[in-house]
């Protein structure tokens, strides 16, 4: 997409998106079907499982785990691992469903 960012050592799984503007930076992992939203950040060594969307403008900081079959809403910061699927919103992100 146009003028995303993916940085060294990422690993991208199949069909799986980095939309318009988005940053994913080094060493992460996306596995299969991942959505990282127009202009979200995934900071470094950050692993997401398999379904999850991290939202339009969201970030997500370095060194996390974000399990498989996550909504991470425009705008939420997550600033800890996710250990259950479910929606996430807020600042920081906290889960709501």
């Amino acid at each position: 997409a146009k003028n995303a960012v993916v940085n060294a050592y990422t690993q991208i799984g199949n069909m799986a998106i980095v939309n318009t503007g988005a940053i994913v930076e080094h060493a992460d992992v996306l596995e299969d079907f991942v959505h990282i939203a127009v202009g979200a950040h995934v900071a470094g060594t950050v692993s997401i499982g398999a379904g999850t969307w991290i939202g339009a403008g969201a970030t997500v900081s370095n060194n996390l785990q974000i399990c498989g079959g996550c909504m991470i809403g425009a705008g939420a910061v997550v600033i800890k691992s996710i250990t259950e699927s479910g929606t996430y919103v807020g600042v920081p992100a906290e889960k709501i469903k």
